[in-house]
């Protein structure tokens, strides 16, 4: 009865693994990792094109708002880090000074982070969204991205981007803008 027990026992360990353990080709992040991930994030947004591969996974995808344009909005399809990186290139277009800095951030379950930013911006030229502001105004808004981390690789897989487009409109000195 002792044996059979015992026996019974240990295969029922052996099959029922727990959650957090369900991917074996992961280990546990270290407790930094969100830090490290923040700040090679930011760094990446700020300009430093070399991190991407540090930063996000190749099929890494990003959704964001639709994008104030010349005439009106637009929407992007992001799928890729290159694609990522294309996207951080165009958003910098026609300003001087595009620097993001953290306000704030949680992580928590394993591979989600939130980042709360803030942008200081000085706009530049062929800076394309209508505004009164002239070359050489600045202008800040913030927004929170939302990060997906593959707790395997331990980079970004998915970006989901919430910006505070009406303070951004509002400090552009816009009344009214197309969709």
């Amino acid at each position: 009865m002792f044996i059979t027990t015992l026996i019974t026992a240990t295969l029922l360990s052996l099959s029922i693994t727990p959650f957090a353990s369900a991917t074996p080709c992961c280990l546990p992040l270290p407790p930094d990792h969100h830090k490290k991930v923040i700040d090679l994030y930011t760094r990446t947004w700020n300009g430093e094109d070399a991190l991407l591969n540090k930063t996000f996974a190749p099929t890494a995808q990003l959704y964001s708002d639709r994008t104030p344009a010349a005439n009106g909005s637009e929407v992007h399809v992001i799928r890729s880090s290159q694609d990522i990186l294309d996207f951080m290139h165009g958003a910098q277009t026609g300003w001087d000074k595009y620097q993001f800095e953290v306000a704030g951030w949680a992580g928590g379950d394993g591979g989600n982070i939130a980042v709360r930013w803030k942008l200081n911006g000085i706009i530049g030229e062929g800076f394309t969204i209508p505004t009164p502001l002239k070359q050489g105004d600045h202008v800040t808004y913030n927004g929170t991205d939302f990060l997906r981390v593959d707790e395997c690789t331990g980079l970004i897989k998915q970006v989901d981007i919430a910006q505070d487009y009406v303070t951004f409109f509002h400090n552009l000195g816009l009344t009214g803008i197309n969709v």
